[in-house]
């Protein structure tokens, strides 16, 4: 067992000190420059008829970095808007709060000051959950009462529009 071993030992060193060599000697060095485009994909130029064969921009934030997560969208006609508030109690002193927007929002927007519950705002770490679509806020909230005033306000859609600040007197849902 212990030949066998050493047999096998030998032959995978002695087939790597061939196989390198053999592998560096027939490698071809790659040419200068960066490969050509597939044809269809080259860039136009001068010509604005053949501009319209190039897809349009994605949508990009303020920060000018591309979002392509899940399938949020942006919609360059539509302000923003809340559609609808949900609260329902997960605990004695936990409530759960969604916000729904008429349009995919930029995550980037939303901060603890976005969402004010009885005049005052989110504890500084407030975590928040979006949908895969992007149109939707869930966060926790520690309240006690059957009901609250929520505002919303300073979140921005990704083409960049800014939602209209609006209070809600919000129902607690058991």
């Amino acid at each position: 067992m212990k030949r066998l071993k050493t047999y096998f030992l030998h032959f995978i060193i002695s087939s790597f000190l061939i196989v390198v060599p053999c592998t560096a000697a027939f490698a071809e060095p790659a040419p200068e420059g960066f490969p050509p485009l597939p044809p269809g994909q080259e860039l136009p130029e001068g010509d604005s008829s053949d501009k319209k064969t190039c897809p349009p921009p994605p949508p990009m934030d303020h920060d000018n970095i591309i979002n392509y997560r899940g399938s949020r969208t942006y919609n360059e006609t539509l302000p923003l808007k809340v559609t609808q508030v949900k609260c329902k109690r997960i605990a004695e002193s936990v409530v759960c709060v969604e916000v729904f927007f008429n349009q995919s929002i930029n995550p980037r927007s939303v901060k603890p000051n976005s969402l004010i519950i009885n005049n005052s705002q989110l504890p500084f770490g407030t975590r928040f959950t979006f949908n895969k679509k992007g149109n939707t806020i869930k966060t926790k909230v520690y309240t006690t009462g059957d009901s609250f005033k929520l505002r919303v306000q300073d979140i921005r859609s990704f083409n960049g529009f800014l939602v209209e600040p609006i209070e809600i007197l919000t129902e607690v849902e058991r």
